[in-house]
This record gives structure tokens, sequence and C-alpha cells, in this order.
């Protein structure tokens, strides 16, 4: 029995209202046929179905509203068992999310992060210039090709090797405390252009970078320190703005082999390092950590770095101690450790 084969959509330019996202297949343009980006569940547990997102030209549209062209196929026996994990797991609590097959949840992630860059590419840039074209352009979804290719992992056999890590992502889970107040329990934060992801769900944190593995590799270490503990947000923000910073110093581009063969898909990732001396990752400013501490947190410039050249941090006491924070600290203005 032949595997199916890998749709290569952005290759071939196959994007439409009309075309499955995940495998090509032709759709009606009806509900029947839309995967909703951020899960129904997700959508009901938080109250987020009529509440808006602000996309990247700056317009906001409801939650409920971003959905993607899918196939009963792919939805109903690639995407909804993967689906119905995470929620059973994320009832349970950050441990349980954490032990989850990470294939799977990478997914999971993974279509959230994808299925938003494809559903602006239905949405004009400007809605009074309907000629100034869309918010992501064909062209744009170009850099995105082998995302899409490990997204269908959960429709094609597929067998990923590689020396850094056991996926071609990075992903950590966290143990984050609740806030009382329901308008803030739930974040959603991506940098599509350096490939991160950052997903706050009450208890639950999730960070994201699609580099092939690369952070898991140099930057297990630095995340596992923090895993397990009970993080206020503020700290998982700051944790946010580390992997996003890490991501933007990266010095390589991954390179990538993908065989298709009669049984499985070999996608295989070379060693990061290659043939060059310069370190996989470069060092980054305090003044550009700053500006992401900023971007993550809400924070004015004099609290993310009160001595210049040296940035605030939440996570550690002055001794190196992990830092506890109580959840009473609201609205989390907090005097930073440094």
């Amino acid at each position: 029995m032949s595997i199916p084969s890998l749709y290569n959509a952005i290759r071939d330019h196959d994007f439409s209202e009309t075309t499955c996202f995940l495998c090509g297949s032709n759709v009606e343009n009806s509900q029947s046929s839309r995967e909703h980006v951020f899960p129904k569940w997700l959508l009901r547990h938080f109250g987020l179905w009529d509440k808006p997102m602000t996309l990247l030209n700056g317009t906001k549209l409801a939650y409920r509203q971003l959905v993607i062209p899918c196939c009963q196929s792919c939805n109903n026996e690639c995407l909804s068992s993967i689906e119905r994990e995470v929620q059973e797991r994320f009832v349970k609590g950050a441990a349980a999310l954490a032990s989850m097959n990470r294939e799977r949840l990478m997914v999971w992630v993974l279509k959230i992060f994808y299925g938003l860059l494809y559903r602006e590419l239905f949405l004009t840039l400007d809605r009074r210039e309907p000629g100034a074209g869309n918010i992501v352009s064909v062209e744009d979804m170009e850099q995105y090709q082998l995302l899409h290719l490990i997204l269908q992992s959960c429709r094609v056999p597929m067998q990923f090797s590689m020396m850094e890590s056991d996926i071609p992502a990075s992903i950590f889970v966290f143990n984050v405390q609740e806030p009382e107040n329901v308008d803030v329990r739930f974040d959603y934060k991506d940098d599509i252009v350096n490939r991160t992801m950052y997903l706050r769900l009450g208890q639950v944190g999730i960070l994201a970078a699609f580099d092939m593995g690369a952070q898991t590799f140099v930057g297990t270490d630095f995340f596992s320190r923090y895993q397990g503990h009970p993080l206020h947000p503020v700290q998982f923000g700051e944790l946010g703005a580390n992997l996003f910073m890490k991501a933007r110093v990266f010095n390589r581009t991954p390179k990538v082999m993908v065989g298709e063969y009669s049984q499985v898909v070999n996608f295989t990732v070379f060693p990061m390092a290659g043939l060059s001396s310069a370190p996989v990752f470069g060092v980054w400013t305090a003044e550009d950590m700053a500006e992401a501490l900023m971007f993550f947190l809400g924070y004015s410039l004099e609290e993310v770095m009160p001595v210049e050249g040296r940035n605030a941090t939440w996570l550690e006491n002055r001794d190196g101690s992990l830092r506890f924070i109580p959840m009473d600290a609201a609205p989390w203005i907090l005097p930073p450790g440094i």
C-alpha cells in the first residue's frame, strides 16, 4: 500500500478558499470545510470566540473568523485525534502536555503558526484599497515551505532524522500560574520572520521555535531550569523574550533533505555547525533585549533596564536561586532582580 504523496502547495502556488491547506484536495467554500486556526475548545475555554485578534496589518478579526480551508479527511482523520489529545492533556496541566508525543505536539503548535499565515493570504493589506495586495503574499509563503512539509507528518508517515533534536523544532512547555482575571489568562505572540511562537493558556505556557531543533540543542539547559517551577506570567514572558531573541541571532540556514519512499518520507536535518567555525548563535545587546522585554511584558524602558546596559530579570533572585512571584502582585509591576 503506497503512502499519500506530499503536497507542495508553495511550489505550485496553489492557494485558494476551496483548496485544503494540508493536502491540496478540493473543498467547498462552506463552514463544513473550515478548520479553526485556534481550536474551538480553546476559544470557548478562554472566552475568545467573539474577541478580536490584531493581524499583521493592524486590523482586527474575531478569533472565530480565523478559519482555513480543510477537507473532511484531514480534519476528521489527521488533525482531530491530535486536537482531542491536546485538549485532554491541557485539562490535566502542563506536565501532562509536556509528556505528549513531541511530534504530535509539534503539529498542533505548527498548525496555529502556519494557519495564521495561511489565513492572512486571503485578507487585503488595506481594506480601503483592494488593489494593495494581501497581508501575506504567495511569495512570502515560499519561506515556509519546509514548515508546511513538516505539518504534513500528521497525514503522511514521516521519519525525522537529526543530531541536535528529536523533532525539527524547539518546543518547551512550562507550568504558569493562572490569573484570576479571565481576560488575561490567554496570550499569543509570534515572530513570523524568525519563526517563533509564544502561547500562554492559563496554567500552561508553550514556547516554540521552528528552527529545525536548533534551540533544543543549545537551549535545553537554560529552559529546563524553569520547567516545573510555578512561573508568574511575567516570568514566562521573560522566557519568551529569550527564545525570540535567540532566534533573531541564529547564524545558520539549516540544511535539510527530504526523500519520499514507498512507505515513509525521510526528513533529514544535517548538523547545525556544519563546516563553519562561527558560533551557531550570535549575541544580542542589552538594548535589543530591552525592546523584547517591553514587547512581552508591556513595561517601560526604565523597568526592563533600570541600569544602563543591564537588563532586569524576574526569573532569579540576586543569589541565583529561582524566584517565586505570587499572583497577587497584579498588575504585575514588580521590583526586578538585577
